[in-house]
């Protein structure tokens, strides 16, 4: 790669880097010696080895009458690199927090079949607590017996679950079953209906549908899963 390149990848202007590339070769010069050899006019040369005196890459000294420039050793250019790296490390974790506030945007994931949403329930069953409403009559119909497994393993593993119930026969039946200190049930009032299995975990909220194959979707975000925790607390105390 030729000279001029390389210091324009190193953020000098064309003209920069021909001007200064110029001086290195002539060392102290004159501005008109320096525009011949640079190949510029010379009040564009005048400019730029001002700019350049302002990036520490060239000094003016002035003889009697005459103006001339010193070149800087280029090592100011790979300095100065250098010291702009050590700026963005210092605040990096700054301009991250920046960054991911703007990026932070719910996660959605859609799960479809009884295999797919049976490896979801293994995976809520990873977590230390959970809140739960919604219909063992809804689940029962299209994953028998996958409700009081489930039940069974918030007990073995010894995970603080809260579950608010729809009135039926299946979850009142579930709910005399599985009731235990760790695994606290409430029945809501009859006209109130859950015909999905919604299941609140970590900064997720996870929601089963029975209605036709068996299917799920997943919204990861802080926020989705506080309105939801503050919802169900609303719920959950006003039940008797």
């Amino acid at each position: 790669m030729e000279l001029k390149k390389v210091l324009e990848n190193f953020g000098l202007t064309e003209k920069q880097a021909k001007v200064y590339l110029a001086l290195l070769q002539l060392g102290m010069s004159s501005v008109t010696n320096i525009a011949e050899k640079a190949d510029t006019k010379r009040p564009t040369t005048y400019l730029i080895l001002e700019e350049l005196k302002t990036m520490g890459l060239a000094s003016k000294l002035s003889r009697k009458d005459n103006l001339v420039y010193i070149p800087e050793s280029p090592e100011k250019i790979l300095e100065e690199q250098t010291q702009k790296q050590a700026m963005i490390k210092n605040k990096l974790t700054e301009l991250l927090a920046l960054y991911n506030t703007k990026l932070e945007k719910p996660k959605v994931k859609f799960f479809q079949g009884e295999k797919a949403v049976r490896e979801l329930y293994d995976v809520i069953l990873k977590e230390k607590k959970i809140d739960l409403y919604g219909s063992i009559s809804s689940i029962e119909k299209k994953l028998p017996g996958l409700a009081v497994a489930f039940a069974d393993l918030i007990k073995k593993k010894e995970i603080t679950a809260r579950e608010i119930l729809q009135t039926d026969e299946k979850s009142i039946a579930y709910a005399k079953r599985n009731l235990s200190p760790n695994h606290q049930i409430k029945i809501i009032n009859k006209q109130n209906l859950f015909p999905t299995d919604n299941i609140i975990y970590g900064n997720k909220i996870a929601i089963f549908s029975y209605k036709a194959e068996p299917s799920a979707v997943v919204i990861e975000d802080d926020d989705v899963a506080t309105t939801y925790k503050s919802m169900f607390e609303i719920v959950w105390n006003s039940i008797k």
